[in-house]
């Protein structure tokens, strides 16, 4: 069964280590950009996506400085655990711990991808996200869920 973990000292090591296909590597920010990343974000999860003991995926979410509302910035599976229906079940996982921490006020998670990226599409779309219509953000199409 899968399940969320944060994060921590004890865990980096094995998140920088999880990689995507060589065909994806335009889609995604490596886990180390995004751990990074993290240090200037206020308010956001970095969490491994783990299958017992096994990190198979992470993803970072928080909420965005510019519209207050949640985002995920990053979600992956590592190559070798793809094709296992992982991503939709981690997608899942995020939208629940989500629902769990946000406050009454947050109405949506938003995500962006790669519009070549029609996986990363077809999975977000099964878990109800809806493109936003003209909205492209750095070349990525937005997608959103509503509560």
């Amino acid at each position: 069964m899968l399940h969320l973990k944060t994060i921590t000292k004890d865990n980096w090591i094995e998140a920088i280590s999880l990689k995507v296909r060589e065909d994806q590597r335009n889609f995604v920010a490596t886990n180390a950009v995004s751990l990074a990343q993290l240090n200037f974000l206020e308010n956001f999860h970095a969490k491994g996506i783990y299958f017992g003991e096994e990190m198979v995926g992470f993803a970072l979410y928080g909420i965005d400085e510019d519209d207050h509302e949640y985002w995920i910035y990053r979600m992956m599976i590592d190559e070798k655990h793809q094709g296992k229906g992982f991503g939709k079940e981690s997608v899942k996982l995020v939208i629940e711990d989500i629902k769990n921490i946000k406050e009454e006020r947050h109405q949506t998670i938003t995500l962006s991808y790669e519009p070549t990226n029609t996986h990363a599409k077809l999975v977000y779309e099964k878990m109800g996200f809806k493109e936003v219509e003209g909205l492209i953000i750095g070349d990525e199409q937005v997608s959103r869920y509503y509560f």
